[in-house]
This record gives C-alpha cells, structure tokens and sequence, in this order.
C-alpha cells in the first residue's frame, strides 16, 4: 500500500479520539451489541475516510516485462562487436521468463523496428535497414517508448556505443 499525501494518515489518531468520545458520550438509548457496532461502523467509516485523504493506493505486480534491445547499427559499431550484440540478444532472449517479451530495434540516422515484442525471437539475422552515416540515438528512445505494448512493465537495453551525431537522447 502506498499513500500520495501520507501527512494525512496524523489525522486518525485525533479522529478515531474523536468518534471513541463521542460514541461514549452519546445519550442514546442503544442496547450493548447496538452501540458497540454503531463504534466499529463510526471507527470504519472514520478510517476510509483518513486513507481516502491520504490517497491510499493499492499497487499490485505488473506480470510479465517487455524489453527492447536497441542496436546501434552506425558505422562507427564495427561488424565484430556487432555480432557481439546480436549475441547476447539471442542469449539474454533465451534465459528470459515465458511471460515476459522482447523485441530488437535498430538505429543509425533512422531508427527501425526489426523484431517486435514476442515470448521468443532468434536474431540471426537483422532484416531493417537503415541508414548508418549517423547515429540518433533519440529517435530509437522515442520509437521503442512508441512501441512498447500496453500491458506490461517496459525496459529499453541500450547498446551503442555513445557516440550521437544527431538528436538529443536526454530529450527523448
């Protein structure tokens, strides 16, 4: 559980003081087992009321994660360490859980979705083609944030190797 104004959650102590007072002052000619639920509907109206001005929010686990690798296809990348991205992807896939997805994009001057989120993929191959004079790191950010599924918790995997001629990636 967690609370967006936690400083209201001070408010029970006085407020429960309160309804406890009352429900013992009260002139009402109420048998024991009356007065006594009359108190706990009092106290439990009292504490929905707290948390509802505390912004009480029940969070619970997102199951499944989708990941993007996004490989720097740039020529400033030589083709060893290429394939040693393409690798790891294939391995990092492998060992992932069944619910979990990934996909790959690629970027150079533009950016490319080659494999979309899926439970499995087999990177032999990358078949987008893009442009690799640049490097717009920014533009693969904003695609793979664009991409990503609905439902799902969301992780980008970066691997480049920092050097963007175009865009601003702080900014995407």
């Amino acid at each position: 559980m967690q609370f967006t104004h936690p400083y209201w959650l001070l408010a029970a102590l006085p407020a429960l003081a309160w309804v406890f007072w009352l429900g013992w002052k009260t002139d009402a000619q109420l048998g024991p087992w009356r007065k006594a639920f009359a108190l706990a509907l009092r106290t439990i109206v009292c504490l929905l009321m707290v948390l509802g001005l505390a912004g009480a929010q029940w969070l619970l686990p997102i199951e499944g994660m989708n990941v993007f690798f996004v490989l720097d296809r740039s020529e400033s990348i030589p083709t060893q360490q290429q394939d040693a991205a393409r690798g790891l992807v294939n391995r990092l896939s492998s060992q992932k859980k069944i619910v979990d997805k990934s996909g790959v994009i690629v970027f150079g001057t533009d950016a490319s979705i080659d494999r979309l989120p899926n439970e499995k993929i087999d990177l032999q191959k990358i078949e987008a083609v893009v442009d690799t004079q640049r490097s717009d790191l920014a533009s693969a950010i904003r695609l793979a944030t664009a991409a990503f599924p609905e439902n799902g918790q969301k992780r980008l995997v970066l691997m480049s190797d920092g050097n963007e001629n175009i865009g601003d990636a702080l900014a995407a």
